[in-house]
């Protein structure tokens, strides 16, 4: 009887007040009129008392559709530096639907990854890598919470153990001079980019399952063309699928598949070693990064104080997982960008030449012991990063709940996104900001200075890179090994042309050829 009621005075309102020609449009039946004009007085209620929000200025975006910079063929860390000429340093653009704000100063980016951590430290999902990668319960893409930490921590751990034991040295050297000799034959201008790969893939494979490949090794080459593969299907775009995850339930597109397969291809690259680990692991033997996530598994379930969902089998293999691939990806490009700066640059090979031979001579590889006396070599590495941006900006994080960033609201699940490349390049910040200057790193007496604020490739707070401890000195000490032992040249007739390709994603060095020759 109440409904009957409600129903009836609902209908009465529709023909006392709404117009004749309006009138005719609406449904006969009084129980139809009655919900559609409930479903309106429901949707205008929710607009009317919703919680609003003070977000951060930005461009305009179409419903749905999001904001036209998206879909634009401009890359987008400089796109989003050129917004802050109109917005600001913090502005909201919207990827589709996801409402996302552009962190693009130090001040915004300390408050939020260092001050509010806890609340910018949540991952946006992307739906072409959340399924392959276990529900993204890998580091990289996982949300923080405990289960994450966890397997941050035992990362973290392993990673540490290797950078300080001996080993770490001798990897380094035994896959340098693989590298040397790979390139001494050469008969020709080649490609550096391959070797590259190869010296990082040589230390990351050992460390992770003390695995060697020689240099033309099919599986060396396999990695190599999936991760050119991978990398091309980033260069092109965002993956349709990762903006409207609702439409790969109708259809996936060839890219979304693509990137499927090969992350698939990756994680079972990684899970076939990790088996054979798990076959001859002994209990306290540690040799590598797989051993001590197995013995770490051990220990957790002896001790009892942790979960054990927290790191079951598969979650083994996505630690290793993320370190194997992406640290590989980061350093070679890293390397490729560097090497790309150093030839073009007058005067800088020699200077590190000049200084490695200082401080080891010619009848020995430098060593972690040697880095304090190698600081312009690790200048000319700041610098690079500085101005190659690997991942120019950054993987995404998301609000964990409601929050405020300076004057602005930040709502919960808000993608951020931190735009390294405006913080490297802001001229706010650095003189002569476009020009390839290692010694801006450096203290009047030539030692490493302190390290600028604004100067973030690792990224900062509770989601810093973990790879980060592994990453400085590996990268420190291949391109003193490889300065040390040979002198690099363009190929004959050509200059390095140090102005980078631009793709929607990323920036790239463009393709270039050296020469190599010994020094002795």
């Amino acid at each position: 009887m109440v409904i009957e009621n409600s129903v009836r005075y609902i209908v009465d309102l529709i023909n006392k007040y709404v117009p004749e020609d309006v009138h005719k449009l609406l449904p006969e039946s009084p129980l139809s009129q009655a919900l559609l004009i409930g479903t309106a007085t429901g949707l205008l209620a929710y607009l009317i008392f919703r919680k609003r929000y003070k977000l951060p200025p930005g461009p305009f975006a179409l419903p749905i559709v999001g904001s036209p910079i998206f879909w634009s063929t401009k890359n987008i860390g400089i796109a989003f530096r050129e917004l802050t000429k109109t917005y600001g340093p913090v502005f909201t653009v919207y990827l589709g639907p996801q409402r996302t704000v552009v962190l693009n100063d130090i001040n915004s980016v300390n408050e939020a990854l260092l001050k509010k951590g806890a609340h910018f430290s949540n991952r946006r999902q992307f739906y072409s890598i959340h399924r392959v990668l276990n529900n993204s319960e890998d580091i990289i893409f996982d949300n923080y919470g405990t289960a994450w930490k966890l397997r941050r921590k035992l990362a973290s751990r392993a990673i540490r153990l290797f950078v300080t034991s001996n080993s770490f040295n001798q990897k380094i050297e035994e896959a340098v001079s693989k590298t040397l000799e790979a390139m001494l034959k050469e008969p020709r201008e080649f490609d550096p980019k391959p070797y590259m790969f190869y010296v990082v893939l040589n230390i990351i494979a050992g460390m992770c399952f003390g695995k060697s490949y020689a240099y033309g090794d099919p599986e060396y080459l396999d990695l190599l063309n999936n991760l050119e593969a991978n990398n091309a299907v980033q260069n092109d775009g965002l993956i349709f699928e990762n903006i409207f995850s609702w439409f790969a339930g109708i259809y996936k597109t060839k890219r979304c598949r693509t990137q499927e397969d090969l992350m698939e291809k990756f994680l079972s690259h990684v899970g076939g070693y990790v088996e054979e680990h798990k076959a001859n692991f002994q209990p306290g033997k540690i040799t590598d990064f797989t051993d001590s996530l197995l013995q770490a598994q051990l220990d957790i379930a002896a001790e009892g104080k942790d979960d054990m969902s927290h790191l079951k089998p598969v979650h083994i293999n996505l630690i290793i997982f993320d370190i194997f691939i992406a640290g590989n990806d980061t350093s070679r490009n890293t390397l490729i960008w560097t090497l790309m700066f150093i030839i073009g640059t007058d005067g800088v090979q020699n200077k590190i030449q000049t200084e490695v031979d200082k401080a080891i001579g010619k009848l020995r590889f430098p060593t972690t012991h040697d880095r304090n006396n190698l600081p312009y070599t690790d200048a000319v590495l700041h610098e690079s990063m500085r101005l190659g941006p690997v991942a120019a900006t950054g993987v995404p994080h998301s609000t964990s709940c409601d929050t405020t960033l300076g004057k602005y609201d930040i709502p919960k699940d808000t993608m951020i996104m931190i735009n390294h490349y405006s913080l490297h390049t802001n001229p706010d910040n650095w003189s002569d900001v476009d020009k390839f200057k290692p010694e801006r790193f450096l203290d009047d007496d030539g030692t490493m200075a302190p390290k600028p604020d604004n100067w973030l490739p690792f990224s900062a707070g509770r989601r810093v890179c973990a790879g980060e401890s592994l990453a400085k000195p590996e990268l420190h000490l291949i391109l003193a090994s490889l300065f040390h032992r040979l002198e690099f040249s363009p190929a004959p007739g050509t200059t390095i042309n140090m102005t980078p390709d631009l793709s929607p994603v990323t920036m790239a060095p463009k393709p270039f050829k050296v020469v190599v020759k010994k020094r002795f």
